[in-house]
This record gives C-alpha cells, structure tokens and sequence, in this order.
C-alpha cells in the first residue's frame, strides 16, 4: 500500500501539470482612458468584467461621414484606448483580443476603412500587433446600411522581474475614415462598441 506521503505527493504533481504548461496567475485589467477626437469625455461608458479579464466600451460620437451634406472636418476620426493590466511575477504569454461592432451605411463610390494598431510597455507584441485595416464598401452597406465586426488578436508576452513594477501599458490605437470617389456620393461609417479580453495565459520558461 503506497503511503500517505506517497499519495499526496502524486496529488499535487497532477494538479500541478507538466511545467511548460502550467497556469500563470491570471494578468489582470486595473483601469483604462481614452483620447481622441472620436471619444471625446461625456460620449462614452466603460466597464470592467468582476474578473478583471474584458474591457468594454460603448462610444455615442464615434463616427465619421463624407460626401453631400456631411462636414469638411468629418472624415476621420481617431481614439486611443490606454489599458493598465497588472501581471503576475515573471514571465507570461497572453492572448489580448480586441473585438470592434459599428454601423456602415455607404453609396456607391463611397468606402470606409478601420484601422487599428497596438502596443505594449514594457513588454513584447509577438505578433498581432499591426493587423490589415478593415475596408467596406457600397455592396452589402448601401440603402439602409449594415453592422460590421472587425475582430484583432495579439500575443503579448511579459516578463516582471520586480512585483513593485507589474503594470503595464497596453494601448489600442483606432483611426477610422471615408472616401468618396466623386465627393458627392454619401457614406458613414461608425464604432459603437469595442470589448477588450485577456486570455490564453501562460508561463514562459
């Protein structure tokens, strides 16, 4: 019969996994602001989940508009979101997906581009960190216009030395604009939500 000490041990080295896969204590969002033309104070609202792991924000002015009766300074619009996220001592692999939903409504001739970037202070973008902009036009967006969804992924990796220096800088850089190709056809394009999330974590070794 293998003994008590026998057993526990094999307990815990189950529960435990094998080390290149081992759980990192989950990184955390503490806070976030935003700047920009597009999100100016008192047009928008923000929320973190219970968990700390999602960051939502809903914009009421975060549009843009070209063509016949829109604005000369309407065109383009950017808004930054800065995130301070709270990691766990050493080093960790993270996953940070940034998921856009706004409206287009588009006549012919008309496009609408969303374009975003990220960056990471201290630590790595490993990949994700510029991501194609997303383009609509006319088909699918005219007449009484659509809903979009731009969808960004990036791999972040951080590695803390000193507990005392744990949060970093994450932010979320947004620019969207439109064209029109006789500057007489109408078109608008808006962000209405943007949901930030911090998941597949990881030690790396």
């Amino acid at each position: 019969m293998k003994s008590l000490a026998t057993l526990l041990l094999t307990s815990t080295l189950a529960l435990a996994g094998p080390l290149g896969t081992r759980q990192a204590s989950p990184a955390e969002i503490i806070s976030s602001s935003v700047s920009g033309n597009g999100c100016p104070q008192g047009t928008f609202t923000s929320s973190i989940s219970i968990d700390g792991q999602t960051l939502t924000y809903g914009f009421d002015d975060y549009s843009v508009s070209v063509g016949q009766g829109a604005p000369p300074d309407s065109r383009e619009k950017t808004c930054d979101v800065t995130i301070r996220i709270r990691f766990p001592q050493g080093c960790t692999n993270a996953r940070i997906s940034s998921t856009y939903h706004g409206f287009a409504q588009l006549e012919q001739g008309v496009t609408g581009t969303f374009a975003s970037q990220y960056n990471l202070s201290p630590g790595q973008i490993l990949s994700g960190g510029n991501p194609p902009p997303a383009t609509v036009s006319s088909a699918g967006f005219g007449g009484a216009g659509n809903v979009y969804t731009k969808a960004d992924s990036a791999a972040a990796r951080v590695n803390v030395v000193n507990q005392s220096q744990n949060v970093v800088t994450y932010i979320a850089r947004t620019r969207v604009f439109t064209q029109s190709a006789n500057g007489v056809a109408f078109g608008s394009l808006s962000v209405d939500d943007a949901t930030i999330n911090i998941s597949q974590q990881s030690r790396c070794w």
